[in-house]
Parts: C-alpha cells; sequence; structure tokens
C-alpha cells in the first residue's frame, strides 16, 4: 500500500505495508534476538560477525534467513554494519518500557506536598498501566495517565510521584504540539465547555485532542495550552517554578491558573496566573490553541 501526497512545493511518496505483514515478522525467537542484540549499541551500527555473535543464533543459515527478513523493515545495512530502523528502534524501546513484557501495580504513595486546591493531602498510585495522582478531599486536583510498566523499578518508590508529574507534562506537551502519543500522528484540538458542576480544575472548559490518523483522544485542563505556551513558562520561572520539573502541585504563590468564557460558540476562553502584583494571561481559541499571552503589572 502506498500513497503520494501534494504538500505545495513536491510530493512525499510513502509506501506502506499492512500490520499483518510487518508484525508476522516478529514472530520468531531469532528475530527477536537479532533486534535485542542491536538494541544493546542502538546508536552504533553492529558488524556482521559481531551480530551473528551478540545473537546467539548458532546456525549461520538461519541467521543469514532470518537478519535477511528484518531487513528493510526493522534493520538496515550500512557501511559498518547493521543497524535498527526507526520502526526497529520502536520495537526495541517498547521492549524496555516494557509496554509488551510487564504488569505491575504500586500501592497508594503519600505525596509530601499538600492539594494546591484544598491543602489536602495527595496520593500516587499505579495500577492496569495507569497512573494517578489524586486529592483525596477534593476534585479540583486529579491526574489520571498511561505510564509505561516497564519504567517503574528505573526509581525509588519516594521518586514516584514526582516521576509520574514529569511523564504526565511530557506526553502532554506532545500532544499541545500536535503529535499523537499512540502513532505520532497528527492531533487535532478543541475547547470544550463545561457544565457549572463539571469543572474541570475550576476552569469553565477543558481541552481535547484527537489524533486525525488513529483516533487516539486525550482530555487537559483548559490550562494546559497556556501551561506550555514559553511566555507563561517564563512567568512561571520567574517565580520559582519550572515547568517540567516542578511537580504541578507545587505551584506555591502562583496558585491554580483561573480563567472565564470569552465566547460560548465557538468557545474562546481567558486563563491567568497571578503571583503579587504580576499577572500573566493567555486567550485560547476554540481548537485549544494559545492566539495571545499578556504579562502585566499592576
Amino acid at each position: 500500500m502506498s500513497g503520494e501526497y501534494d504538500t505545495g512545493s513536491g510530493a512525499i511518496s510513502v509506501e506502506r505495508r499492512s500490520p499483518e505483514a510487518v508484525f508476522g515478522l516478529l514472530g520468531d525467537e531469532s528475530r527477536l534476538r537479532i533486534l535485542q542484540a542491536l538494541g544493546e549499541t542502538p546508536d552504533e551500527p553492529v558488524p556482521f560477525a559481531e551480530l551473528h555473535r551478540r545473537s546467539e543464533v548458532a546456525d549461520s543459515g538461519r541467521f543469514n534467513y532470518h537478519l535477511g527478513k528484518l531487513r528493510g523493515t526493522f534493520v538496515r545495512r550500512t557501511d559498518d554494519g547493521y543497524e535498527l530502523t526507526y520502526a526497529g528502534r520502536q520495537v526495541i524501546g517498547a521492549m524496555y518500557a516494557g509496554v509488551y513484557t510487564a504488569n505491575a501495580t504500586v500501592d497508594a504513595i503519600p505525596v509530601e506536598e499538600g492539594c494546591p486546591a484544598c491543602g489536602g493531602d495527595l496520593v500516587a498510585e499505579y495500577a492496569a498501566e495507569t497512573a494517578r495522582v489524586d486529592c483525596t478531599a477534593c476534585d479540583a486536583f486529579r491526574n489520571d495517565f498511561a505510564f509505561p510498566p516497564g519504567s517503574l523499578d528505573q526509581f525509588d518508590r519516594t521518586e514516584l510521584p514526582l516521576a509520574f508529574d514529569r511523564w504526565m507534562n511530557h506526553v502532554i506537551g506532545g500532544v499541545i504540539d500536535g503529535f499523537c502519543y499512540t502513532c505520532a500522528g497528527r492531533m487535532s484540538g478543541r475547547l470544550v465547555v463545561d457544565e457549572p458542576d463539571g469543572k474541570m480544575g475550576g476552569l469553565p472548559a477543558h481541552a481535547e485532542f484527537e489524533c486525525d490518523r488513529c483516533g487516539s483522544t486525550a482530555t487537559t485542563s483548559g490550562a494546559a495550552p497556556m501551561m506550555h505556551h514559553p511566555a507563561v513558562a517564563g512567568f512561571l520561572y520567574d517565580h520559582g517554578f519550572e515547568s517540567g520539573r516542578t511537580p504541578t502541585w507545587e505551584l506555591g504563590e502562583v496558585g491554580l491558573p483561573r480563567g472565564e468564557l470569552l465566547a460560548e460558540s465557538p468557545p474562546r476562553m481567558a486563563v491567568r496566573l497571578e503571583h503579587g502584583d504580576e499577572r500573566v494571561t493567555a486567550t485560547l481559541e476554540a481548537d485549544a490553541s494559545v492566539s495571545s499571552v499578556e504579562r502585566t503589572s499592576a
């Protein structure tokens, strides 16, 4: 299956193979060993003899046959040996992340800091491949999102709440930038106005994103697009909050974002953060994009 797309300045040619044909290549232990052998040094080509040794496929004819099957899809040949293609790296990455091989749960972990909305206790936990960081006393701070199970043993138990939070920010940043967390397809966003008793994070609207290719969806607070804007990140940094490093529950004197609807159909929303006599206000459009950011002082 192939396609050619006109970009205005030239065509992009894409050749696709069926999922059955591609994933059928992985249904052999020798081929997985070859991929794992290349994954030992993913940034360096591996000479033929060294790859044969690493893979521990004793029969040279069998090794040649399965290496040939992988070439062009998961493996490419270079002047210095063999290396993983992008697809091959994705398979190896999924193995390391435990996407196909791990199953894990983590009992509730108390978070030292209190809820930024009400001061109540925060708890982090993990089950069914989903991380949660929730307030036990209110509904204003509730986050749940997919987290790779194979990454759990990379952190001490006390480090996991921050690891969960940083992963969430990493994924949401990619979504807001327009890339699907499942298939790397293009994501489109929209603002959705909430009922008065169903507000997310106390804001009048939340953001929803959907992949144009695979249909994966992501739902975020209406403040998320603002929080990932560089001008807002600069405001936060000036007041002790480092985006992507400081936990989202440590907004400190800045406090939680506040917002108001500017229009309902199509929806537009103003979201602001305040610190003392300083304020930063972002305007979000119907497609959940930030159209303007204004920083003011009293």
